[in-house]
């Protein structure tokens, strides 16, 4: 039985925004679902260390930097040693930073070079903000703060994460895997609606649009949800509550069939390996 967890991860200093989805995809291929909670970072981290192997958990933050950006702090900051070559250089990097540091160097970068975006969010998801991206939303401290756990993971001595596109799913059934997710994209690719799956949160309609996706994700991704009515309540106050369900949905079909996701082509996976990587099913366009 694979542990599964989806969170919709949040940077707010007040730290009461992360929502986590907590269950288990069994042997029938259903997801049970048995807590979707807000939870502390600390927690987060916690759970993650201690969450029984195989399991999948799926995030929603950028698990990456754009390189140029990721360059301009090693260059200011470090200036020494192998440089930049992947993800975990990039969260030793800013790790080693202060929240306030790292939004510095930021203003810095954006105001001489802008704020530029991800190679494969570029590609593939014109309308994704840039981890640099500072108002409405601010994604600065999401990404800050999701980073240092990242790296705080990668240097635990187990050695039992999988962070795709880094490392081979192999020994998948050994491990935990690490998803950057993304839930609108994820709705897209199933094939919600343009009206649905970005007008789900703040826009005049969005008690609909959280009513049609709870109604038609079971559908939509092939992923039985026998006990969604429990949490029907919950996800219906609040669309962080939903993203996290939804991440946990992306989570199971990842664990059910990983290569039916698009993955970086040979172009892109320098890239990728270094800036992180958003995953969906193939069908997202």
């Amino acid at each position: 039985m694979t542990a599964i967890i989806g969170i919709d991860f949040s940077g707010a200093k007040s730290d009461r925004n992360t929502w986590v989805a907590q269950g288990r995809l069994t042997q029938e291929g259903s997801l049970e679902l048995d807590s979707v909670e807000m939870t502390p970072r600390r927690d987060v981290l916690r759970l993650l260390r201690s969450v029984d192997t195989p399991a999948v958990a799926a995030i929603d933050f950028p698990f990456g930097v754009p390189r140029a950006f990721a360059e301009f702090v090693f260059t200011e900051f470090v200036n020494h040693g192998a440089g930049i070559q992947s993800m975990p250089d990039v969260w030793r990097n800013l790790a080693a930073l202060s929240l306030e540091e790292f939004i510095g160097a930021r203003d810095r970068f954006v105001g001489r070079f802008g704020e530029v975006k991800r190679r494969g969010d570029e590609r593939h998801f014109s309308e994704s903000f840039s981890p640099l991206h500072k108002a409405n939303p601010n994604m600065l401290p999401m990404t800050y703060h999701g980073i240092r756990m990242l790296h705080e993971l990668h240097k635990s001595p187990d050695g039992r994460w999988i962070v795709p596109p880094l490392y081979s799913a192999d020994e998948a059934g050994k491990a935990v895997t690490l998803l950057e997710s993304m839930p609108g994209a994820f709705l897209k690719a199933i094939g919600f609606e343009y009206a649905v799956y970005k007008r789900y949160k703040k826009a005049r309609n969005a008690l609909t649009n959280r009513r049609s996706i709870l109604d038609g994700i079971a559908a939509k991704s092939g992923v039985a949800l026998p006990n969604l009515h429990t949490l029907r309540e919950a996800c219906l106050a609040s669309d962080d509550c939903l993203d996290s369900v939804v991440a946990a949905v992306a989570a199971v079909c990842w664990a059910q069939n990983s290569a039916g996701f698009r993955h970086p082509i040979e172009d892109e996976l320098a890239a990728a390996e270094l800036e992180g990587w958003i995953y969906v099913p193939q069908s997202a366009e």
